[in-house]
């Protein structure tokens, strides 16, 4: 496998399709839905088939690519993929994983988005190509690739009332005007692009055509255009998120995601909307725990989303897929922003949105200096003239951002994916796992017999994942069932029996000994059965979360 390029949706199909025919016991591949321009959805379903069937094994889901510029998250999955699929047989852990864990996997969420982004003559857009919320271009300045040379650089206008400068460190890079600098040369810089009904005088950055964000489209606190722009006419109205709602909604043994998008290089967990003060004690605890691994594992910081990752400090978003997860399900979701650009050059720690908004221009020559070393001149390109159809003589140049800032440089992608793996494999460490610690058959005399059965879970987490996950009751609790010979009869004790849920050690934070019960992970049950030697009593035990057990007992032969 090469991890050092990017994979378009030909390739993407390729890849799974040979996955699934060199792996067929491991990898399941099937389509579940269709984009708008009717580009199929891929989801790889990733267990030992021989040990159980996917639903009945607890799971972890991974899906990328829901925006369409964000195309790390992509190879970032196929990496964790490639690493289940070799590691099997040959790794302890990752075959005790594939034995009795599921991971759905969703590549590319967004196929047609990713499609316009690889293009030869590329453009940028947020999500989905339906022209959305009107089917007519908004006035003004619309991204493109207006010179074909497959790049979306920026447009460097001489102005003497414009904002930048040319940088005093190199002469490459542009420079903010201070608020009381006058006497120098002075540009306006615009994205690439053309202008819709240019009046030969002003200029503003158009709402964009396909102005859906496919993160916005959640059923979680959704909110029309007015009040959330790109959220769709109503939740779950896109075909692509329709697709993953779908199979989430009937996958009830899901009890963790890793969403992949760019960029920044944190981890983000829930909420978007609330303080953490709103969100359950104990939940909020095992979040930042697996945050805090999760920090171990990759290198990312794990961030509160609302406390710490908002683009406006008096703003939030809503309808996102992470909090629809955790919210609805009791599932504990994060979403990982792949790829630190200036982190990745040595600009020391920061909070990333605020840095966007205003940082030391000395961090724009570090990360430029690191570019010409790590990528060369394609990164960032040098300004050259162009004859623009609608402004005249212009330069183009600026950063190449596709490959730089919003997604890793193609020689820097596997470093990227690989360490994220990690955080993937510690996820299905953590499911939770029924088993049978006791099952037995006890004679009481005259073809009588006492049943026993403990049950326990043997996972981090819970059987209801969460606290929330029982709040939305969103998993049933543990139920078990005998299934007897005609022959034989139930003395005592019920044929079908509800356990309730059973802990892990997620209730075990504390570092106190004895706040806890030490057993709340097991369940105790019990019947008598009148039964002929011989006789084959079938137990089954099934958790929605923690997956499902068969085992049985036969009676003695005299």
């Amino acid at each position: 496998m090469n991890f050092k390029r990017y994979f378009t949706n030909e390739e993407l199909k390729f890849q799974l399709h040979e996955w699934a025919e060199a792996y067929p016991t491991l990898l399941a591949l099937s389509q579940i839905g269709s984009s708008y321009q009717e580009q199929p959805i891929w989801l790889v379903t990733l267990t030992n088939q021989a040990t159980g069937v996917d639903i009945e094994k607890p799971a972890v889901w991974l899906d990328a690519n829901i925006h369409a510029t964000e195309l790390a998250g992509t190879v970032t999955i196929l990496h964790a993929l490639h690493t289940l699929l070799t590691g099997y047989g040959q790794d302890e852990r990752i075959t005790s994983l594939l034995d009795t864990s599921t991971f759905y996997a969703m590549p590319r969420v967004n196929p047609d988005g990713a499609a316009l982004a690889m293009a030869a003559t590329p453009r940028y857009i947020r999500s989905g190509v339906r022209a959305y919320p009107w089917e007519e271009k908004a006035a003004g300045l619309h991204m493109e690739d207006v010179d074909g040379d497959g790049r979306i650089l920026q447009i460097r206008i001489p102005d003497p009332h414009g904002d930048w400068k040319v940088s005093s460190l190199d002469t490459r890079l542009m420079e903010k005007r201070e608020p009381d600098e006058q006497g120098d040369t002075y540009y306006r810089l615009l994205p690439e692009g053309l202008i819709d009904h240019f009046d030969g005088y002003t200029i503003k950055i158009a709402s964009p055509l396909e102005g859906l964000d496919f993160n916005r489209n959640f059923p979680f606190e959704w909110r029309p255009e007015a009040e959330q722009p790109g959220a769709g006419p109503y939740p779950a109205s896109e075909l692509e998120i329709k697709a993953m709602v779908d199979f989430i909604a009937k996958h009830p043994n899901i009890n963790a995601a890793l969403t992949y998008h760019t960029h920044g290089g944190v981890i983000l967990r829930s909420y978007s909307t609330k303080p953490d003060e709103e969100m359950d004690t104990d939940d909020l605890r095992v979040y930042q725990k697996l945050g805090d691994r999760g920090s171990q594992l990759t290198g990312y910081p794990c961030l509160s989303i609302y406390h710490d990752f908002r683009y406006h400090p008096k703003e939030v978003i809503t309808g996102a897929f992470d909090d629809w997860l955790y919210d609805h399900f009791g599932i504990f979701a994060f979403t990982v922003e792949l790829w630190d650009l200036p982190g990745q050059a040595g600009v020391p720690e920061r909070k990333i949105l605020e840095w966007f908004q205003d940082h030391p221009h000395a961090d724009d020559l570090k990360i430029l200096q690191w570019l010409d070393q790590q990528v060369g001149a394609e990164a960032y390109v040098e300004w050259y003239p162009f004859e623009h159809p609608q402004l005249g003589a212009v330069e183009l140049g600026g950063w190449n951002t596709l490959y730089t800032w919003r997604n890793p440089p193609p020689n820097w992608l596997e470093r990227e994916a690989a360490r994220n793996t990690p955080f993937v494999l510690a996820l299905g460490d953590m499911l939770p796992h029924l088993t049978i610690h006791t099952l037995d058959l006890k004679p009481l005399g005259q073809d009588v017999y006492q049943l026993k059965l403990v049950i326990e879970n043997t996972g981090f987490w819970s059987t209801s994942t969460s606290q929330q996950g029982r709040t939305r009751q969103a998993a049933r609790p543990v139920r078990v069932e005998l299934s007897l010979p005609e022959t034989a009869i139930l003395a005592s004790g019920r044929q079908r029996l509800e356990l309730g849920h059973l802990e892990g050690r997620s209730n075990k934070l504390s570092s106190a000994y004895y706040s806890n019960s030490p057993t709340d992970n097991r369940a105790y049950a019990e019947w008598v059965v009148q039964a002929l030697p011989g006789a084959v009593i079938s137990v089954k035990v099934h958790s929605d979360r923690a997956g499902t057990l068969h085992n049985e007992v036969q009676v003695p032969l005299l």
